[in-house]
């Protein structure tokens, strides 16, 4: 039996159908049953919350993987404790990229909560992707419906995007292959581009211009505020856009490529399918 957290997220909902294709149980973590209500009605519910371990009891009866998604440190503790107890076997952690050297807080962050399940004697596989493809309709969609327009502080910076579905086709290989424990993959794209690139690469898709604006980080940061974000996240996060601006984030990794054998999926490919999002 596999539990899978964060079943509605960009990852999971990739990662369930494979999974199921493979003969292999499911079970999904969540907080409200409705919003897995549409999931093939061969996949588990469990209802329960990572912050409260009392909650997680049940939900890992007769679990021995666990595809971990988490937020906070916390809730790592919360289910490395509940694990042992039920037996589990293996745990498959999405990091971050940032993790690898853990310079900035984010990575700090990831790493931290890597050192945990290493230190928790349980089989263990972590997953680094760089940044998704999926967050250019998150951050830009509306300004791009709206405005025609990016508005954000990348400056010259390079990254590689990766598509979602490249990081749970390798999830979905790690979760029902050996060979993989104790193994952290760094998950990115095989293109570097600028955000000023991707913004162009996006408005090919749909054939309509787009403005990109290098916004100075101070705006990002008082809009990300105005918009009631943590302020540790904020200052988090303006930390990674800094080192995204000094191009410490061109990082192109070969790793989907040798556990899928095969490229990874393009941004052009994930704009060209994703066209109807950025339309009104």
């Amino acid at each position: 039996m596999i539990l899978v957290t964060g079943a509605t997220g960009h990852i999971g909902k990739e990662l369930i159908p494979q999974l199921l294709e493979a003969g292999e149980r499911v079970r999904v973590l969540v907080r409200d049953a409705n919003k897995v209500a549409h999931l093939d009605e061969r996949v588990e519910r469990a209802i329960g919350d990572l912050n409260q371990p009392e909650s997680l009891t049940a939900a890992m009866q007769g679990v021995d993987r666990i595809f971990l998604i988490t937020f906070e440190t916390q809730q790592d503790v919360n289910v490395i404790a509940q694990a042992k107890q039920a037996g589990v076997s293996q745990i498959v952690k999405l990091s971050s990229l940032e993790a690898t050297d853990h310079e900035i807080q984010i990575g700090k962050w990831h790493f931290e909560r890597e050192e945990l399940i290493r230190a928790s004697g349980l089989d263990c596989t972590f997953l680094r992707p760089g940044m998704f493809m999926s967050n250019f309709t998150e951050w830009w969609g509306d300004s791009i419906k709206q405005q025609g327009a990016v508005f954000f502080p990348g400056g010259k910076g390079q990254v590689a995007p990766v598509d979602p579905r490249d990081v749970a086709d390798v999830a979905a290989r790690v979760l029902t292959q050996s060979g993989h424990n104790g193994q952290s993959y760094e998950l990115t794209g095989s293109e570097l581009l600028s955000m000023g690139e991707i913004v162009q690469v996006i408005a090919k898709a749909f054939g309509t211009p787009l403005t990109y604006t290098n916004i100075p980080p101070f705006a990002a940061k008082m809009f990300m505020l105005k918009n009631g974000m943590d302020k540790k996240l904020v200052n988090a996060l303006m930390e990674m856009m800094a080192y995204l601006r000094k191009n410490k984030s061109a990082i192109v990794t070969d790793t989907v490529e040798k556990i899928l054998a095969r490229s990874p999926r393009s941004l052009e490919a994930w704009c060209n399918e994703h066209v109807d999002f950025f339309r009104k």
